[in-house]
């Protein structure tokens, strides 16, 4: 029986793969989790699931989804991937991690359908596997009006794609290139992973992107004989970006004016618009009103951790954002020039094994004073699998061939802060990957009280 912390890490870690060259599951691992919900009674199918794929931007939809739905007096779990602190901000209900009391009895409650699982030709699940279906499990025992759940990588073969009820909407958020290895290495065949969320009869929602991408989003939509809508410029009036995102916001026979956002970053203006847009439309399918004034003043509290965050430590101006994909980094990088006009900034930077570093970093080094580079430690406690920093040798090089030099090397995250907090007049930003963040959130939590 399951009735601590350390209990419950030392239960899931068992199911950690061993390899450090641990290849993603793919088709096995569906039929794995699929067979594991089989035997927990299917609850993912007793669920009003909204269910979100895509390469930018789909933690942050996520999660306003999550806190427009709240707002209007529903109850909601959110399911986010990757985690930064906890394991349990995988199954919240209404923005809270539930306690661990109920985390370990949750766990304990699903052993029984492990173990059998283990002894099937499927063989164990993944970590990551069993906590799909501890998601679904928690989501369904507490009686959730809506799950939110965010995909983990992909979407076709993700753990998560096992919901497939047909009232089930599918959320699409920006596509780009990343985990090409494993999705695709163009942007229709990743599109077209990622549309693999949908299934026959699921609403779909996206934003207007890449035709080709679009494309593909519409043809596996007309396959499932879904009914797809595009968010676009048409949708989205008068936005602005200083001092914080501000936008209307048209859909159907919907008008929301001066929607503001706490969260900073043009990025979230597209993020949120497919965010209100998921609202609307469940509104009309379930038969509720939409009270604006709640959901504006949900969306002007709104803080989701790591994703273009500023902090202030000992004085001294700090942006968190887990930019680790050419795209984010871009993304990122024009935020900052936005916000932070005429300045340069002083970076922290880690990049997971097997990124597109050169052109990740070219996209910071103009408007760079200083790039201090950092490992992150595995982060096998909170993830599920190993993730292992770029060596640093390798990242030098690439500076090297960028022509530049005002970089320096430290071999802990936390040596690294220290640097960054040597020059306080300079613009601190901690970014390159979210296992980076979730390393050092809990210290700059500490330091900023």
């Amino acid at each position: 029986m399951i009735t601590t912390k350390q209990q419950a890490t030392a239960y899931l870690d068992k199911y950690i793969p061993k390899d450090r060259d641990f290849k993603f599951p793919g088709e096995l691992g569906m039929q794995r989790t699929a067979y594991l919900l089989k035997l927990l009674g299917d609850p993912q199918n007793k669920l009003r699931v909204i269910h979100i794929a895509g390469t930018s931007g789909k933690g942050s939809t996520s999660y306003l989804i999550s806190i427009i739905l709240r707002s209007l007096g529903y109850k909601v779990g959110l399911c986010v991937s990757p985690i930064l602190v906890d394991t349990r901000e995988r199954f919240q209900i209404n923005n809270q991690l539930i306690a661990e009391q109920e985390y370990f009895a949750g766990l304990d409650k699903i052993i029984f359908a492990v173990a059998t699982l283990s002894q099937t030709k499927f063989g164990p699940p993944t970590y990551y596997e069993i906590l799909v279906a501890l998601t679904y499990y928690i989501f369904q025992k507490e009686q959730v009006d809506y799950a939110v759940i965010e995909t983990g990588l992909g979407g076709l073969l993700d753990g998560t794609n096992v919901a497939t009820r047909q009232d089930k909407l599918a959320v699409i958020t920006q596509i780009g290139l990343d985990h090409t290895a494993i999705l695709g290495k163009t942007l229709e065949k990743i599109a077209f992973q990622k549309a693999g969320i949908i299934h026959r009869g699921n609403t779909v929602l996206t934003i207007k992107q890449n035709p080709k991408v679009l494309q593909e989003k519409k043809k596996q939509a007309q396959a499932m004989q879904s009914k797809c809508y595009v968010i676009g410029p048409k949708n989205i009036r008068r936005s602005s970006l200083l001092p914080a995102p501000q936008f209307d916001f048209a859909f159907m026979d919907r008008l929301l004016k001066n929607i503001t956002l706490q969260m900073r970053g043009s990025f979230q203006i597209q993020n949120c618009s497919l965010a209100l847009a998921t609202a609307v439309l469940l509104s009309q399918r379930d038969g509720f009103a939409i009270d604006e004034s709640k959901v504006r003043l949900a969306l002007e509290e709104a803080v989701f951790p790591g994703r273009m965050q500023q902090v202030k430590i000992n004085g001294q101006t700090i942006i968190v954002d887990g930019a680790h994909n050419p795209q984010k980094m871009s993304m990122l990088a024009k935020n900052l020039k936005s916000y932070f006009p005429d300045q340069q900034f002083n970076f922290v930077v880690s990049l997971r094994r097997g990124k597109n570093y050169k052109e990740i970093l070219q996209k910071i080094i103009p408007i760079a004073q200083k790039i201090i580079v950092a490992p992150f430690e595995s982060q096998t406690k909170f993830q599920g699998f190993s993730a292992t920093a770029e060596d640093t040798k390798t990242l030098i090089k690439i500076f090297k061939n960028l022509h530049f030099a005002k970089y320096s090397i430290r071999h802990s995250s936390t040596e690294a802060i220290k640097e960054l907090q040597c020059d306080k007049k300079v613009v601190g930003v901690i970014t390159g990957s979210l296992y980076l963040v979730s390393e050092v959130y809990p210290t700059l939590q500490k330091l900023q009280k």
